[in-house]
C-alpha cells in the first residue's frame, strides 16, 4: 500500500490469484507495454504478474530487456491492476504497476534508487491511476507532517513521545484509510475497483472493521462488475475476514507431492487436527513446524492428525526439499500458485503461513495456537 507502509512501516504479502500465465494467453483486450529502463546495465528481464501475485508464489511472465528496452504484448480479458518488477529485485519487491487498457503503454524505468522518477503513460485508465497515486502520496505527506509536528510539540512539552507515538501514527493510518476509502467510492471505474481490492486488507487492518469495506463493494461495484474477477476477490476476502475461533474449518483440495488431489475433509474428518499452512521459503514457518512435531509424537496415538499445505510457485521441488530436511512426519500437500486460494479463504491471504487447531466436529478451536494451548487441549480431553 503506497501510503501506509510510511506511516506503519508495514510490508504485506499479496492475495493469491489465478496464474497469470494462464490468463495472458488469449483475450478480447491486446496492451502493448513497451519501454526504456535507464542506468540499469546489470538487468536483463523484467517480470510481469497481476498485482495481488507475489513473485514468490506466482511465476509470472518474464520479458526480456535488450539494449535497454522491452516489450511484451499482454492479451487479456479484463482491465485490471498489473506489475512490473525488475528480475534482480524480486525480494525488495518494488513493483511499477498499470492497468491493462486498449493500446500501447510506455515505460521508462529508472534505477532502483531513481524509483520516484518511473513514468508510465497509458490512455484514460492509467492518467486516472495515477492521478490517485500521486494525490494519495500528496495526503499520506500531509498526514506524515501532522504526525511529526504533533510529537516534536509532546516532546516540548515534556511528555514521554514513546507512549504515544504508536497512537498519533494509527489514528493518522485510520483517517488515511477512510480518506482513501472515500476517494474509491467516488470513483466507479475499474481504477476505483482495483484500488479497492489492492488496499481491503490494509482497511481491515486499521478500521478494525470490514463494514465500511462491505458498504463500498456492495453499492458501487458488485452491481457494475458481477463478473469481474475482483468481485471473486472480494467475496473471498470477506468470508476469510469473518474466519475466526468456532467458525467450521473450510474444505479445499491440495495435491500431495505425486500430483494426486486430497481434500481436507477426507483426512481429518471426525479428528482433532491442526492444519499447517507453511511455505519452504518462510524461516518462521518452518520452525512452527518443528515445534509441532514433539507434540504430535506424543499424541498421535490418540487420533490426533496434521495436515501440512506448502505454499509454493511453479513445482512442489522446494517443499519436497524442506519436508526432508526439517523430517516433518505428517502428510504435506502443496498449493501451486496460489490456485485454490486457500491462504485467502482462511483469512491470511497477506501471510506466508499460518495454523489452525479443529476439532473433531470440525470446529476451529484456536487460531494460531502455541505449542503449549495444543498439548494442553490433549491433556484435557
Amino acid at each position: 500500500m503506497f501510503f501506509l507502509i510510511v506511516i506503519a512501516g508495514i510490508i504485506l504479502y499479496s492475495h493469491p490469484l489465478q496464474p497469470l500465465m494462464a490468463q495472458s494467453e488469449v483475450g478480447s483486450i491486446k496492451c502493448i507495454i513497451k519501454g526504456e529502463v535507464i542506468d540499469r546495465p546489470q538487468c536483463n528481464k523484467l517480470v510481469l504478474l497481476k498485482e495481488g501475485e507475489n513473485p514468490r508464489t506466482s511465476d509470472g511472465i518474464s520479458i526480456p530487456i535488450v539494449n535497454g528496452k522491452f516489450e511484451y504484448e499482454l492479451n487479456c480479458n479484463y482491465e485490471e491492476l498489473y506489475q512490473l518488477i525488475f528480475y534482480d529485485e524480486i525480494n525488495e519487491y518494488r513493483p511499477v504497476k498499470f492497468i491493462s487498457e486498449q493500446g500501447n503503454i510506455n515505460f521508462i524505468l529508472y534505477s532502483k534508487d531513481q524509483f520516484d522518477k518511473n513514468i508510465v503513460e497509458g490512455s484514460v485508465l492509467n492518467k486516472a491511476y495515477r492521478d490517485f497515486e500521486i494525490e494519495g502520496i500528496n495526503k499520506q505527506k500531509s498526514l506524515f507532517e501532522e504526525m511529526n509536528t504533533r510529537i516534536e510539540q509532546l516532546g516540548k512539552d515534556g511528555t514521554d513521545i514513546s507512549s504515544v507515538a504508536k497512537t498519533i501514527s494509527d489514528s493518522l493510518a485510520q483517517e488515511l484509510s477512510l480518506w482513501t476509502l472515500h476517494k474509491i467510492k467516488e470513483d466507479p471505474t475499474i481504477v476505483g475497483y482495483s484500488n479497492l481490492v489492492q488496499f481491503s486488507n490494509d482497511f481491515k487492518k486499521y478500521l478494525n472493521d470490514i463494514s465500511p469495506i462491505a458498504d463500498v463493494y456492495q453499492t458501487v461495484f458488485a452491481p457494475k462488475y458481477p463478473n469481474h474477477p475482483y468481485t471473486e476477490r472480494m467475496v473471498s476476502f470477506f468470508v476469510g475476514s469473518s474466519f475466526k475461533k468456532g467458525s467450521p474449518f473450510i474444505d479445499f483440495m491440495a495435491t500431495d507431492f505425486n500430483g494426486k488431489q486430497v481434500k481436507l475433509s477426507e483426512r481429518i474428518s471426525g479428528k482433532p487436527a491442526v492444519l499447517h499452512l507453511w511455505a519452504s521459503w518462510c524461516s518462521p514457518c518452518r520452525q512452527n513446524g518443528k515445534e509441532l512435531i514433539p507434540v504430535y509424537e506424543e499424541f498421535r496415538d490418540k487420533g490426533f492428525i496434521v495436515i501440512g499445505v506448502a505454499r509454493e510457485r511453479g513445482s512442489s521441488a522446494a517443499a519436497e526439499s524442506a519436508v526432508k530436511q526439517d523430517q516433518y512426519p505428517w502428510e504435506n500437500l502443496v498449493e501451486l500458485n496460489d490456485t485454490e486460494q486457500i491462504w485467502e479463504k482462511y483469512g491470511i491471504g497477506n501471510a506466508a503461513g499460518g495454523d489452525f487447531l479443529i476439532d473433531e466436529k470440525g470446529i476451529i478451536v484456536s487460531v494460531a495456537p502455541s505449542i503449549d494451548e495444543i498439548r494442553d487441549f490433549f491433556k484435557n480431553r
